[in-house]
């Protein structure tokens, strides 16, 4: 054991001794603080920051522009001085020894063209050679920027411009090179601990080389004139020999908050590593020994126990490593991202209220927050059972496209909306910390954090617990094939000159052995990235109470190597073992939670892991949408049916719609087949078309998934503002008749497929589904049988229909019924016309829509809808319906004497879709609308309120 320390305090000593030189400025600017109007010579030193110029010896170019007034984010460049990869003499910088070159700008206004009267806040550099293949950046790779000041402010100005870290760990006796720089003539002043150590009476610049003693040290630069007085500092701390001890017994990786509130033990793993430090606003962001982490025995984790913490108080914490680099906790459950954060609250202060500030003067980067002692949420529900897997009806929603306000306190608004619905569980894309604000979130950087975007923590628990108290579940979108490069897993361990990780990263490949990856791969074979993620899904599972997840990239979990969609899809046992793992982890944490997997691998593996009990992601846009369309090819939907795969049990969750696919509606508008004035690309009949292919979508047995609006015939593109850009929010939908009646049969028939057990796992032939554009598919259960029949052709067509036996069937979805004479007989069906048939009369279901219709036999000859909207009414109401074909119409409103109240004019409509108002004065009380479309005539109730 000794001499394991003497080896890591010899390492920790050379390594800090190694960072003294490099304690320079990676840019700097003389003048110190330019204005507008002033030349200013810009040096630029390779070796610093992401150093990817560090040993290039051609040429070297500088990618610059201007951060002004009207900027829209911090990092958006104004009047960029020529295009990339040119090669002007004007940005071409000049060598001059040592790593470092200079550029000169005369006149900053003049020299970029700034308009005057625009602001300029900031000088924005990317260093490159000339074609711009090899850049020189920020540390991550990130822009770099100066600040630029007001002409002729009397403001006095100080700033230390050496040493550029805030804070350091340093060897006694390494010299540190100090420069304090004024914006006027000023008394300047240098204090070590409060000791003066250097002065001067009336200067700008104050130069000093200190000698690093034993101990803790906060060095202060003040500049003052009569009337104003601005300090800089900057701390370092001698380090002791790392404490070699393995952490508390039970403590998680994190932060471990006691019961009580005044402490936490905090767990970062860090291997190689030579030496950290906890800063936070407990310590005033100043390196303190007694901050100094301690070491596990096998020199993976580092631990320290932080006391003296008040219960109820709001901490901030960032682990300092190897002496120079802030990183907040890689399992934080809350940071503050200093450059997105700003703009969650616009315009004002309801989706995150009461976001603590960001230490800004203190330090730098994200920061980790924690509240010890915080009341727990206070849950309602403490009985809840989660539906069934076979009862599973996902609803997959995205927060910013759902919601106007972009917040969990919108999604609880909305419950009512999706619980009528019949769902019986919601899918979130990802909520987690992900990089900026506005994204699909499969950029993922903090996986164990909420971001911030969508509202606090509390407010998503009280989603979740709203969801649970109308028995529908929540599962979360989780992303762990990749990690962006805020998150310290990637950033620790980071090749800048490639801009890719480290061959020794612990977590993370240098390279994806798949296609399929973007960002930076997960190593899913490390324990560490083991550890992370088991840290991770637990968090989710025991704290937030959800109930599964989807795993996006399924297919990534693998170290394999493969270069083709063939070659990563193969059957591959180290990915089976991997998943299994990982499912039993879940399993472990919350015994039932569903493991949904975005998986498109050969259906031999996939088989596996569906008779394990994970669920399998089954995409069937194109077949359900060709049906839509009208076009035979590729309209097989066999592949909806677990049978057809040849699982045991029905653990595919089939969707006609995801977030990553089409809309139906989209392609039926753009697309649709047309014959003899039929026309799909009309869009009441493509939505009518949408309908039909529902009735052969939920009557399948087995978990079935909706895309947000796909129940009101959403028709925006989605490659409409780019693919993963935001999408209008349709609400009116709701008002549209054609729009509605799709949402009612909808949720009544989810309601048939969450009510009754046939549709779990009841026997079906698979092949019913193919056969063609004129389907008829049958299921059957001890309880009763189902028929469905549907014709996707674009003309009227005979179907065989083969009812299972013969009697007495009933539509469920209009409460009509046949007696079918002969189980074989032929069925006449027009286009887009579909029916669900069950040999035993069923309760009416949810919205009973098509049952409130009755009319004469040939309606449907004429009305393809028929629709009295909003009902009940207490204000204006319509009338809407949809002709097939050119009829005389009219429509009347009888009160339940069976007087006529309102005579509506007779008039010639050709084939569309109408609306008319109901008049106004009509008084409260229960009517009946009549519709007669030449001769043929259909009734609704209205309730005037």
């Amino acid at each position: 054991m000794t001499s394991f320390i003497q080896k890591r305090y010899s390492a920790f000593l050379f390594l800090f001794m190694a960072l003294v030189p490099a304690l320079r400025a990676q840019v700097t600017v003389s003048p110190v603080f330019p204005t507008p109007e002033d030349t200013v010579t810009i040096t630029f030193d390779a070796t610093q920051g992401d150093a990817g110029l560090a040993n290039f010896t051609g040429d070297i170019y500088a990618h610059t522009g201007v951060i002004t007034n009207l900027s829209t984010t911090p990092s958006d460049w104004k009047y960029v001085k020529h295009p990339w990869a040119t090669t002007f003499a004007d940005i071409k910088l000049t060598p001059v020894g040592n790593h470092l070159y200079t550029l000169t700008i005369p006149n900053i206004r003049a020299f970029y063209g700034v308009p005057a009267g625009e602001t300029i806040l900031k000088l924005a550099f990317v260093f490159r050679n000339a074609d711009g293949s090899i850049t020189g950046k920020g540390p991550g790779s990130s822009d770099i920027f100066y600040d630029v000041y007001a002409s002729g402010s009397s403001t006095l100005l100080a700033k230390l411009v050496l040493p550029q870290q805030k804070s350091m760990v340093l060897t006694p006796g390494a010299p540190i090179v100090i420069d304090g720089e004024a914006s006027i003539v000023s008394a300047l002043n240098l204090k070590d601990n409060g000791v003066s150590i250097a002065n001067s009476a009336a200067g700008r610049s104050l130069k000093y080389t200190l000698s690093a003693s034993a101990g803790a040290h906060t060095i202060v630069f003040t500049a003052s004139t009569a009337t104003q007085t601005v300090k800089d500092s900057f701390s370092y701390v001698s380090a002791a020999p790392n404490k070699i001890a393995d952490p508390p017994a039970g403590a998680q990786l994190g932060a471990n908050l006691s019961a009580d509130g005044t402490s936490m033990t905090l767990l970062f793993q860090a291997p190689r590593k030579t030496g950290v430090f906890v800063i936070g606003n407990f310590n005033n962001w100043q390196l303190d020994a007694k901050y100094q982490m301690n070491l596990s025995v096998d020199g993976n984790t580092w631990w320290l126990t932080v006391s003296g913490l008040t219960s109820g108080q709001t901490y901030m914490y960032q682990y300092l490593v190897d002496g120079s680099f802030r990183y907040p906790d890689p399992l934080s459950t809350l940071v503050l991202d200093p450059a997105n954060d700003p703009y969650i609250n616009t315009p004002n202060n309801i989706v995150y209220p009461n976001l603590p500030a960001y230490p800004t003067g203190l330090t730098t980067g994200m920061v980790s927050v924690v509240y010890p002692g915080k009341a727990p949420y206070a849950w309602k529900t403490t009985s809840y059972l989660r539906p069934q897997t076979l009862d599973l009806v996902v609803y997959e929603l995205h927060i910013r496209d759902f919601v106007a306000r972009h917040s969990y306190q919108a999604l609880i608004d909305t419950i009512n909306y999706l619980k009528s619905l019949n769902i019986t569980a919601i899918e979130l894309m990802p909520v987690n910390e992900f990089d900026g604000n506005d994204s699909w979130g499969y950029n993922p950087d903090f996986h164990n954090a909420l971001d911030k975007y969508y509202g606090t923590a509390d407010k998503y628990k009280e989603f979740i617990d709203l969801c649970h108290q109308n028995g529908i579940a929540v599962i979360m979108d989780v992303v762990f094939n990749h990690i962006t490069y805020n998150n310290p897993i990637a950033q620790m361990y980071w090749n800048a000159a490639a801009g890719k990780p480290a061959a020794d990263n612990p977590w993370l490949n240098v390279d994806a052995p798949h296609p399929y990856s973007v960002f930076n791969d997960f190593n899913h074979e490390s324990q560490f990235t083991k550890d992370y993620m088991d840290r991770c899904l637990k968090t989710w599972l025991v704290d937030y109470k959800i109930d599964g997840f989807r795993f996006d990239l399924a297919k990534g979990f693998t170290q394999k190597q493969s270069t083709t969609d063939a070659q990563s899809s193969a059957y591959d046992q180290s990915r089976v073992n991997l998943l299994t793992r990982v499912y039993n982890v879940v399993q472990t944490a919350s015994p039932g939670a569903y493991v949904i997997l975005e998986y498109f691998v050969d259906n031999s593996e996939e088989k596996t892991m569906a008779n394990l009990g994970a669920l399998i992601w089954g995409n069937m846009n194109v077949p359900y949408n060709q049906c839509t369309m009208g076009y035979s090819d590729n309209s097989n939907l066999s592949w909806a049916s677990y049978k057809a795969r040849g699982y045991n049990t029905p653990n595919v969750v089939a969707y006609m719609e995801s977030h990553d696919e089409e809309r139906l509606m989209v392609r039926n508008i753009l697309y649709g087949n047309s014959s003899n004035g039929y026309n799909v690309k009309n869009v009441p009949t493509a939505l009518h078309r949408n309908e039909a292919a529902s009735a052969f979508f939920y009557t399948v047995p087995g978990p079935k998934m909706l895309w947000q609006f796909g129940e009101l015939g959403y028709d925006i593109s989605i490659n409409f503002n780019g693919r993963i850009g935001a999408k209008p929010i349709h609400w009116e939908y709701l008002q549209d008749s054609a729009r509605h009646r799709l949402y009612d049969v909808t949720r009544d028939l989810i309601y048939l497929k969450t009510h009754y057990p046939a549709f779990r796992a009841g026997d079906h032939n698979p092949s019913d589904l193919d056969g063609g554009l004129v389907k008829a598919f049958h299921v059957s259960d001890v309880a009763f049988s189902t028929t469905a029949l549907g014709n996707f052709d674009v003309s009227a067509a005979d179907l065989a229909a083969n009812f299972q036996h013969t009697g007495w069937w009933y539509d469920y979805l209009s409460g009509d019924s046949v007696n079918i004479t002969s189980a074989a007989a032929t069925r006449h069906l027009l286009p887009g016309e579909y029916h669900v048939y069950t040999d035993k009369k069923l309760a009416a279901p949810p919205s009973g829509y098509l049952r409130t219709a009755t009319g004469t036999a040939d309606v449907a000859e004429y009305v393809n809808l028929f629709e009295v909207f909003p009902n009940p009414s207490t204000g204006a109401a319509f009338v809407g319906y949809q002709l097939r074909q050119a009829a005389d119409v009219q429509w009347d409103i009888f009160d339940l004497t069976g007087r006529r109240v309102f005579a509506g004019a007779i008039s010639r409509r050709a084939e569309g879709s109408y609306s008319e108002a109901i008049p106004a004065d009509l008084p409260a009380g229960m009517y009946l609308i009549r519709l007669s479309a030449n001769g043929a005539i259909i009734t609704k109730k209205l309730v005037k309120e």
